[in-house]
């Protein structure tokens, strides 16, 4: 006999005498085999295309990006907070301060820094830092709202009254006749009567009954003809 037929002889006579155990060790293994895919997760769930691509067999839905059964929170605190536009008016207005005329008359010298004008009360030429007006209503106004700074008399410039406003101005008033009632802090709004024109000032009382008006603008003299709304009668 042949060594294949005994070797053939001796397999057949061990898959006999041991078939049963080769059977157990065969469900043993399988069913090992399927509680380890049930342990993994993997057991049904994904299958490998032709090109070699994973696919997801399970149906579940994957939310993206903007889809439509995603709905914004209700909650109050996730939501921006958008800051309400201010109440219109309650921002203060700065309107630009005015000057008007401070009487109803006509200008008699203007006001000069440079050229010399002539003054006939002193027989001489000198700077006119003021301007003078005349006028047949001897009322003095106020050309604008402000404070009274002073109130008094020099022997040169007669009855004065000095008046500052806001930004830095302030108006002067000279040769005032006697009578004025106001007096340092008294507060004054524009056109509000502040004196009377007289000859008071000494060094301009041969030109009449008028007024000797200086304007300057933070302690610099200014022409007030260059400020304030002049409206000659």
């Amino acid at each position: 006999m042949s060594k294949i037929a005994v070797a053939t002889k001796r397999f057949s006579g061990f898959m006999k005498r041991n078939a049963m155990y080769l059977l157990i060790l065969l469900c043993i293994a399988s069913v090992a085999t399927v509680i380890a895919l049930a342990a993994t997760g993997n057991f049904g769930e994904q299958s490998i295309d032709i090109d070699g691509e994973q696919n997801n067999n399970d149906n579940t839905d994957i939310p993206t990006v903007g889809d439509p059964d995603d709905k914004p929170s209700d909650n109050p605190s996730d939501k921006p907070s958008v800051k309400p536009d201010p109440p219109v008016g309650d921002t203060p207005v700065d309107t630009p301060l005015t000057f008007t005329a401070p009487c109803m008359g006509t200008v008699t010298v203007n006001y000069s820094d440079t050229v010399l004008v002539w003054n006939s009360t002193l027989g001489q030429y000198s700077t006119h830092l003021a301007v003078d007006f005349v006028a047949e209503d001897l009322r003095v106004l106020a050309v604008a709202g402000g404070t009274v700074k002073e109130v008094g008399y020099d022997a040169l410039d007669g009855n004065y009254v000095i008046i500052t406003h806001k930004d830095g101005y302030e108006s002067r008033y000279f040769s005032l006749g006697d009578g004025v009632t106001l007096k340092a802090g008294d507060t004054v709004a524009e056109g509000d009567v502040i004196g009377t024109m007289s000859t008071t000032m000494a060094k301009e009382s041969l030109d009449g009954n008028h007024l000797h008006f200086e304007m300057s603008k933070d302690g610099v003299d200014i022409d007030p003809l260059s400020v304030i709304i002049l409206n000659e009668k």
